[in-house]
């Protein structure tokens, strides 16, 4: 009666908790607003003390020992090492013993496996009709099959399982189980040649088995020899009940059960669930209602299995999604107590909801009507604690497994790990997911992924590695990782040996290394310097099927030209690669060619070039294009110069190589040169490229040589083209460092008579220097900017810097404007609004100050 006061004062707060979370279905691990804290403490210990009744703690304990023996790797060589370690336990082997180990490890097969074949070795123990067909159970349920039939196979000369069970015996039950009643038959047949015959559960096994495989006229030839032998029971009924369901005569399979009622209700009790499942299945609830209840008159017949069926049906068909509703309808079975496994399921229906506060009333309810918990149950009670934001009580309750013989699945294991990760718990999640593989649980790609990414993201990277290699040596890794963040978070530490590491794991574990996994570690080897390296992966890339993109060609190919002379075979292996998957090999080797200028190799980019003519390819014009920019990028004047001449001379100088030349000159600050080459394009009547002008108008400008920039404006305007937003900046940003742009703009009278729309340019640029006074104005004037050139960000903070200078408050009404006009703003932008408050806190501390002056001189006039 405490547990239930308890556990009943804590029911309404917990339903107004999750009233108020309107966020809770967000997620299926979503984390919860937290509970006070003394409601988790008193709802884990009214768990706990729940969960310890009537378990065996002593013999869970044993049974987890045993299975972590079976688990363990040999440390002596030997794979029947565990033998001796089991031996030492001095074990009292019984039946019901043996049978609650198999449970325990059934999804360990070969934990199975293993311990049954010991178990079949000590002396005293012989396993019965109940140890094989667990066993074979086991083996089914975990579509083995074919290991059972072999198995089967080869215990014909095996004398370890020839004792108190027949062989015979368990080859028919063995066979039926597997489903291979053609030979379970004919082991029958051998055994009734012999004189022998199956006894009352062998026959019922092989009746079932019939039964399933749907051989219906060898079903009746069977039943006639179980009645003949006196065996028929309750057994029986249930499984001539499931052969009329099968066969669809479901009107027969009710008369036959109303025919028991009389004289074996028992037998009428196990059939009735078969039949109610079978009418759910047909969505004949009213049917299956009416059933029920008109056995149930009758007061004789054991009623709880088939109610637990029939509730079930009825969650399953969304009839019970209520949980008021759900307790309505089993609180008139007098007499009647649900099976656990029926609140499990609903508890799980109700978890998948999201829906915690039914949770909790329905865990109630098993509390106070006595019901005996299972471990369904208990990992139902884990998750349900995960999904309240009962996080440090879930882990208590899972820390508690052993003292109350809690077995966690692999189900309550994900959801323990993903609200700890949610809870930014990554140290508990790091331990619980080792346990879980510590006892052969496989968690799936979706929790290892978010865990390994969760410690990667906290700066546990070390404990990320760590964890894949574990899982690795226990193949228990994933085959399935793109979204593992790992090998990423890895490089950017620096610790790109781990990463390839990990890496290495991944690919003998069969994991697919991804293509964002390959460009992390390229780079990461790139950073590290290790151009040998770079070069491995990009080929190893290239071989699985991923195409680099053209930058990651060339950083690869820039990190092996640094690396020292005497490893070049790494470059020349790396470029017979490439020829090798190619179609157009001359687009290889511009790759090369680029690699080496951006690498400050200019002559190994020449050596490149000069190979393609050895190998019969032509250059393109790409070819001498990435050979003229290797040149100048590195400052190679004359070599550059020698190179265009030797091209001018073969006739293949064409537009853009002097437009290459130009923008190179200007660059390295060869000003005087590229105007050379620029005049000699023009007499050649070559047009050239917008690059041309605004590298050239901005160097013209740097050094002041403002006539000849507005020149150069001035033609760029008549051949047709539009201000770029680039030249039309650059003016403005040197007017407002000298007046000199606006003086030669003036000095150009054509430009305004024959362009009218340049007009506002040199408006433009007279306002921005000083010489034009449009003050009322400037908050608008990018409106006059956008008739002349495109506005860009870069534009607008010159602007604001200009409102500044002469009404700082006007920068913000502009600021608000940029922004709903959708440009983001910079760190320059944040640097100029600032000047302005800064400018308009001192206005206002030096108004006041007057103001405070004022009125003192006025108080002393009046006195």
């Amino acid at each position: 009666m405490l547990l239930r006061r308890r556990l009943l004062s804590l029911s309404a707060s917990l339903r107004n908790y999750n009233s108020g979370n309107t966020d809770a279905r967000s997620s299926p691990f979503s984390t919860y607003a937290k509970s006070p804290i003394v409601a988790g403490d008193v709802l884990v210990h009214g768990l706990k003390d729940w969960f310890k009744r009537d378990v065996q703690i002593q013999s869970h304990q044993l049974i987890d020992r045993i299975f972590d023996i079976l688990r363990a790797p040999s440390t002596e060589g030997d794979d029947r090492a565990f033998y001796l370690h089991l031996s030492s336990l001095r074990l009292r082997l019984t039946e019901k013993f043996v049978l609650d180990v198999l449970n325990h490890t059934r999804n360990d097969i070969l934990s199975c496996l293993k311990f049954f074949d010991w178990v079949a070795r000590q002396p005293g123990f012989h396993h019965t009709r109940a140890t094989f067909h667990a066993i074979f159970k086991i083996l089914r349920s975990a579509k083995l099959v074919s290991l059972m039939i072999d198995f089967l196979d080869r215990s014909v000369g095996f004398e370890g399982y020839r004792h108190s069970l027949r062989l015979c015996d368990a080859l028919v039950i063995g066979y039926a189980v597997a489903g291979r009643t053609d030979i379970a038959l004919q082991h029958f047949g051998h055994m009734r040649f012999r004189g022998l015959d199956l006894d009352y559960f062998g026959y019922h096994v092989l009746l079932n088995a019939l039964v399933e495989e749907k051989c219906f006229d060898t079903v009746d030839v069977i039943f006639d020899q179980i009645s003949a032998r006196g065996f028929l029971c309750s057994v029986t009924h249930s499984i001539l009940v499931k052969k009329l369901c099968k066969q669809g005569e479901l009107e027969k399979a009710e008369d036959y059960l109303r025919s028991l009622l009389p004289n074996d209700p028992n037998g009428c009790g196990a059939g009735l669930g078969i039949l109610v499942d079978a009418l759910c299945c047909k969505e004949k609830f009213q049917e299956a209602t009416k059933l029920l209840d008109d056995i149930k008159v009758v007061g004789t017949v054991p009623m709880e299995h088939a109610y637990s069926i029939w509730i079930k049906a009825l969650i399953k068909a969304g009839f019970l999604n209520n949980t008021a509703d759900f307790l309505q309808k089993i609180s008139p079975l007098e007499g009647c107590e649900l099976e656990v496994l029926r609140y499990n399921s609903l508890i799980f229906h109700l978890l998948k909801e999201n829906n915690v506060g039914s949770v909790y009333d329905v865990l109630t309810e098993m509390m106070v009507r006595g019901v005996s918990p299972n471990r369904k149950t208990m990992n139902a009670a884990l998750c349900f604690l995960c999904k309240a934001g009962f996080v440090d009580e879930a882990l208590e309750l899972y820390r508690s497994r052993s003292e109350i013989g809690f077995a966690p699945t692999p189900m309550s294991y994900n959801y323990l790990i993903h609200t700890l990760c949610a809870d930014g718990s990554v140290q508990q999640a790091y331990d619980v997911l080792k346990g879980a593989m510590d006892r052969g649980h496989f968690l799936g790609t979706k929790t290892f992924v978010i865990l390994t990414n969760a410690l990667c993201w906290n700066g546990k990277a070390d404990m990320a590695k760590e964890l894949v290699i574990v899982a690795a040596e226990r193949d228990l890794l994933p085959k399935r990782l793109g979204g593992c963040k790992i090998i990423p978070a890895l490089c950017d530490v620096g610790k790109v040996e781990d990463a390839l590491l990990i890496n290495e794991l991944f690919n003998r574990s069969g994991v697919a290394t991804t293509f964002k996994m390959f460009v992390s570690l390229i780079y990461g080897s790139i950073v590290s310097k290790r151009g040998d390296m770079a070069a491995k992966l990009i080929m190893r890339m290239q071989e699985k099927g991923y195409t680099p993109t053209r930058s990651l060609y060339r950083n690869v190919i820039q990190c092996v030209c640094v690396m020292e002379s005497s490893d070049k075979n790494f470059l020349t292996a790396l470029l017979q690669f490439q020829l090798s998957l190619w179609e157009h090999k001359v687009r290889a080797y511009n790759l090369f060619i680029e690699g080496a200028g951006f690498a400050g190799k200019p002559k190994l980019a020449r050596l490149m070039y000069d190979m393609m003519g050895r190998d019969g390819i032509t250059p393109t014009l790409d070819s001498n294009v990435l050979m003229l920019q290797s040149y100048l990028k590195n400052e190679k004047i004359a070599d550059a110069l020698h190179f265009f001449n030797d091209l001018r001379e073969k006739g293949e100088t064409k537009r853009i190589l002097y437009n290459v030349m130009i923008v190179g000159l200007c660059r390295v600050n060869r000003l005087d040169d590229a105007m050379h080459f620029w005049e000699e394009m023009k007499i050649e009547g070559r047009k050239p490229s917008i690059d041309c002008y605004e590298v050239l108008i901005q160097k013209l400008c740097n050094e002041e040589r403002f006539d000849e920039a507005i020149g150069l404006v001035n033609e760029f305007r008549k051949s047709g083209r539009r201000i770029t937003s680039f030249i039309g900046n650059v003016l403005l940003y040197n007017a407002t460092k000298s007046k000199g742009v606006y003086e030669a703009w003036t000095r150009m009278r054509d430009v305004d008579e024959k362009i009218p729309e340049m007009k506002s340019l040199g408006e433009l640029i007279g306002v921005f220097s000083g010489r034009v006074d449009m003050a009322g104005e400037l908050k608008r004037l990018d409106e006059v900017i956008e008739k002349c050139y495109p506005v860009d960000m870069y534009t607008y903070n010159m602007l604001l810097k200009r409102v500044v200078m002469d009404q700082a408050e006007d920068a913000f009404e502009l600021f608000e404007r940029v922004v709903r006009r959708g440009y983001e703003p910079n760190e320059w932008t944040q640097m100029i609004l600032d000047r302005a408050q800064r400018i308009l806190e001192r206005q206002n501390s030096q108004s006041n100050l007057w103001k405070n002056g004022w009125n003192s001189r006025q108080g002393q006039l009046e006195r």
